[in-house]
């Protein structure tokens, strides 16, 4: 048992208190008999799994990092979640982690991953679906973001209206609904739902004192700071729960009221899900109750089902609670109320009018697949036999020394900028842009000496840069640029058959825009945010641009042979192999790089970012210096328009 300044704790080791949690609530079966399985510890991993899964409905997966019980471990089971995917104490679990639990549930007819939205759940979860569908797995993901504490966020935080989402879906995969309704269901709850929480502290983390902290209005679920501090009287007047009710109730219709729910609300309602923190007891729940019950607002809502009190997406042992509104149509509601197994989920109990009686005075006299893999494993060991042997030729592996130098070069200058790269992130963040980045290019030069990469084939380069990048370069910036190239190898080996003529420039912008595209739709930044993309999406409009020269002058030099056809001897075969040369589509690298450089340099007068930590950094220590992770993108780009030159020349 634990002890810190604040009181004990019943913990053995802080560090296994997840693991230990787990596997106490695994060794109980729900009241239908069904139970759950654990991954094995020496995985890594947390993944929580229905035991009866027979892979014949949409699986349903979610997670998070740990501190939320009964989130979202205790929601797995018939009627709710497939399996959940489960982290360190607020922290979110790996890419790997999500895709093993998809690898684990998933069947044909595909999977939805449920999300809070926060930038490691998102992009944790976003990195494992680009890979799993990459595989050949079906699956959507829906975000939640249904906190309204802050009316200009622009990232609502992810909080108790998720368990709804859970429930909703649950129900609609266990009477055998198609992905694409259940998504669809899921994003309209998703979005119509909004949650607003209190708490007048913080919680306690495992062996450690609680932080001390005012009482606050839309306090996060991570401890993260709320809309307001709340000044609390000694009377009850100002500190009982009739006033917080009342301060949170008008906040949270406020912010309600501000969501597109469809206008007119629906004729049944809403339903109210009351939400204890973790710090609340039973009495203080049923307190809760009646004040919201009875709040004028919610009764001017029509408050028509309730779930809870009860602990449900808590914070650790955080006293506090968060009230939940959710529109009702006749769908949503027979979806919330059909049965399920998890025992964490408290039910959906109608209201009632309360109703008294006059006891009587009388006596009562009454009472009642693996081909892929294989074949690169193959090539490598042939490639490290030879390489054994003093062959360096790696012809396991489709290969191209261009692109190898190119890749060399890239790389190289990423190990060369780390100093230069730190420095610059220290002014504006936390001063390891430039080690991030050298750990990613150590990771790809490991794997390409390991004779991993096959430089020949660009989809599968693509591919393992993205896993290489996921494992080695840490932080959001490698979950990013992994996307990224993960992204682009889809849509990369996607367009071979369709645009096996494509000249090789279009093929790349196109491969790339899509990878952009998809780190921008899980990361959240866009061009002017100040980041790597102020250097990268200019670079890409660089591409595209000699893309469309070289088309019409392919164009144009196809008129001209038409127009020679007597044109005989060595002038017809240099003007034929031009225009194959045009129809291959050189990339202009060196127009990439100059774009980059313009691009990355704008940053340095860019007074407001709205990206990564640099956001929260006064204009004064910004303008006058580039972006670390734009500087970053244009010096590759440079070193690979260095390259291209040295090996035209």
């Amino acid at each position: 048992m634990s002890s810190s300044e604040s009181g004990r704790q019943f913990i053995n080791q802080p560090r296994q208190v997840v693991g230990e949690a787990l596997e106490g609530c695994a060794r109980l079966r729900h009241p239908d008999g069904s139970g759950v399985r654990l991954s094995d510890p020496a995985s890594g991993m947390r993944l929580v799994v229905r035991d009866d899964w027979a892979r014949d409905q949409v699986a349903l997966i979610s997670g998070g990092g740990s501190g939320h019980e009964p989130a979202h471990a205790g929601f797995v089971g018939a009627g709710m979640l497939t399996a959940a995917v489960c982290g360190e104490l607020f922290a979110s679990p790996t890419v790997d982690a999500v895709l093993a639990a998809i690898r684990e549930v998933t069947g044909e007819a595909g999977a939805l991953l449920i999300v809070k939205n926060y930038t490691g759940d998102r992009l944790n979860f976003g990195l494992a679906a680009e890979r799993a569908r990459q595989e050949g797995f079906k699956v959507e993901m829906v975000i939640v973001a249904d906190d309204v504490a802050l009316p200009d966020n622009p990232q609502p935080r992810g909080l108790a209206g998720t368990l709804l989402v859970h429930k909703v879906t649950g129900a609609l995969a266990a009477r055998g609904a198609g992905l694409k309704e259940i998504t669809a269901v899921a994003r309209r709850v998703a979005d119509s739902c909004s949650t607003l929480g209190v708490a007048f502290n913080v919680g306690r983390h495992p062996g450690k004192p609680r932080e001390q902290r005012a009482p606050e209005l839309g306090l996060g679920i991570h401890g993260e700071p709320g809309a307001m501090t709340l000044e609390l009287g000694s009377d009850s007047d100002t500190h009982g729960v009739h006033a917080v009710m009342d301060t949170v109730v008008t906040a949270l219709v406020q912010g309600h009221s501000r969501k597109d729910v469809g206008g007119v609300l629906p004729a049944s309602g809403h339903l109210l899900l009351i939400n204890d923190l973790g710090g609340c007891s039973a009495l203080e729940r049923s307190l809760l109750l009646e004040e919201a019950l009875t709040h004028p607002s919610l009764q001017a809502l029509g408050i028509h089902a309730v779930v809870g009190p009860q602990p449900l997406m808590t914070s650790l042992d955080m006293h506090g609670f968060s009230l939940t509104l959710l529109p009702l149509d006749s769908l949503l509601e027979e979806a919330l109320s059909a049965s399920c197994a998890p025992v964490a989920w408290p039910g959906v109990q109608p209201v009632t009018p309360l109703a008294h009686f006059s006891p009587s005075q009388d006596a009562v006299r009454t009472a009642s697949d693996e081909a892929s893999d294989a074949r690169r494993a193959q090539a490598k060991a042939d490639c490290q036999e030879r390489a054994a042997r003093g062959v360096k030729s790696r012809a396991g592996l489709p290969g191209d020394p261009q692109v190898e130098q190119r890749l060399r070069a890239a790389l190289e200058i990423l190990l060369a900028s780390e100093a230069d790269l730190d420095r610059l992130d220290a002014i504006s963040g936390d001063g390891d842009t430039g080690s991030t980045f050298a750990s990613g290019a150590r990771a790809v030069i490991e794997a390409l000496e390991d004779c991993e990469l096959a430089c020949g084939d660009s989809g599968e380069l693509m591919t393992t840069i993205g896993k290489q990048l996921a494992h080695g370069m840490g932080g959001s910036s490698g979950v990013l640029l992994s996307t990224l190239f993960t992204a682009a190898a889809t849509r990369w080996k996607e367009q071979s058959d369709a645009h096996g003529q494509a000249p090789l420039g279009q093929r790349w912008h196109d491969a790339l825009s899509h990878g952009v595209a998809r780190m921008q739709h899980y990361g959240g930044a866009s061009r002017g945010d100040r980041s790597l993309l102020d250097a990268l999406l200019p670079a890409l409009e660089a591409l595209q641009a000699s893309v469309q020269s070289e088309k019409q002058a392919s164009v144009q030099s196809d008129q001209q042979g038409e127009m020679q056809p007597d044109q005989q001897g060595e002038k017809q075969e240099s003007a034929a192999e031009s225009r194959q040369e045009m129809r291959a589509g050189r990339v202009d690298w060196a127009a990439m790089a100059r774009a980059a450089r313009q691009g990355a340099d704008a940053t340095a007068e860019m007074a407001k970012a709205r990206a990564g930590r640099s956001a929260y950094v006064p204009s004064a220590h910004l303008v006058g210096n580039s972006d670390p992770g734009a500087e970053a993108v244009a010096r590759v780009f440079e070193a690979l328009a260095d390259a291209a030159e040295e090996a035209a020349g």
